[in-house]
């Protein structure tokens, strides 16, 4: 066990949050596995003090964000340069990197309450449980600091390996891809799988340094899924109306990156709450369950999509 998180177990599942770095979620294992999810040890811990200033860091794991991102930089008032720019980078460090107190913690339970933060206005709670079953509840709560109103959504972002594959049941009208072209990048593939879009990771070409694209998808079922060689974790949510999200975003968000090196290929499996207005003091909140499974079968999308369908008929409970 690292010293620097806070662990969560039950039914197998164990769970890891760097309390002091924006409670994010670090460590998923099931049954004594390797950490199923993509995320960065050198950054678990934090030994500068998280101010306006601080910059991004790459910690990966499952954080939450608020949307819409072209609001991150312009309901504030601590940096007027970049509330003029409507800068869209970085995140919020007081809710992202900052050090969150502990409210209760048992063997399989965590509450845990981010500081004040000074650009997204809001004081984010989280609660992270691990069922009996195994399953992970994962609850994110935000309230109104300010004495003004705030309109924002919240937006979950679970990252796995690069080469890992998502899959979003869904039609193609439903399905939006964009992706990041430039000198150096380049489009990632992908392709429908029966009734699932899902991205075909691959290095980008000799002449470019990344592949990166981003899926907005209106999804059939309120699930995404992710496949390891080794695990499916399955992500259940709910199913808002479509015109309940921000213009900017959609419900479920897949985002894939790689490069010819291995170290930083990223998958980011999103989901946006739908976006509220709220009013001084007022709150607003958000939920996800996960379901890990192990997985044992071939690396491809046939074999993964039968699995798929079977824990969907046999194993997933109705959330």
């Amino acid at each position: 066990m690292n010293k620097n998180l806070a662990y969560i177990e039950n039914g197998g599942v164990q769970v890891g949050i760097a309390t002091k770095v924006g409670a994010t979620i670090v460590f998923l294992s099931k049954n004594g596995s390797p950490n199923i999810l993509k995320s960065n040890e050198e950054y678990w811990e934090l030994t500068e003090k998280v101010t306006v200033e601080t910059d991004f860091k790459p910690i990966c794991g499952h954080t939450v964000w608020l949307g819409a991102q072209a609001e991150w930089w312009t309901q504030q008032t601590v940096n007027e340069d970049k509330r003029k720019a409507a800068d869209v980078w970085p995140p919020d460090p007081f809710c992202t990197l900052g050090e969150y107190s502990i409210i209760e913690k048992t063997r399989s339970a965590i509450i845990l309450q981010s500081p004040q933060s000074e650009v997204w206005g809001v004081v984010m709670h989280k609660t992270i449980a691990v069922n009996p079953d195994g399953s992970v509840f994962i609850k994110a709560a935000i309230q109104n600091t300010v004495n003004k109103p705030l309109t924002w959504d919240i937006w979950f972002n679970t990252r796995l390996d690069g080469w890992a594959k998502a899959y979003v049941k869904t039609t193609e009208d439903q399905c939006r891809v964009e992706p990041v072209l430039n000198e150096n990048s380049q489009e990632m593939p992908f392709s429908f799988v029966g009734d699932y879009f899902t991205y075909n990771p691959c290095k980008p070409q000799d002449h470019k340094g990344e592949r990166s694209s981003k899926a907005f998808i209106y999804p059939t079922e309120p699930r995404i899924w992710g496949v390891t060689q080794s695990h499916i974790v399955a992500i259940s949510f709910e199913k808002h109306k479509a015109a309940e999200i921000h213009k900017e975003h959609a419900l479920v968000e897949i985002y894939n990156h790689t490069e010819h090196s291995d170290a930083n290929a990223l998958l980011e499996l999103e989901y946006h709450s739908p976006l509220v207005n709220l009013q001084p003091d007022e709150t607003a909140e958000a939920w996800q369950v996960w379901n890990v499974f192990d997985y044992d079968g071939d690396n491809s999308e046939q074999a993964h999509i039968r699995r798929i369908q079977e824990v969907v008929v046999t194993e997933i409970p109705r959330y």
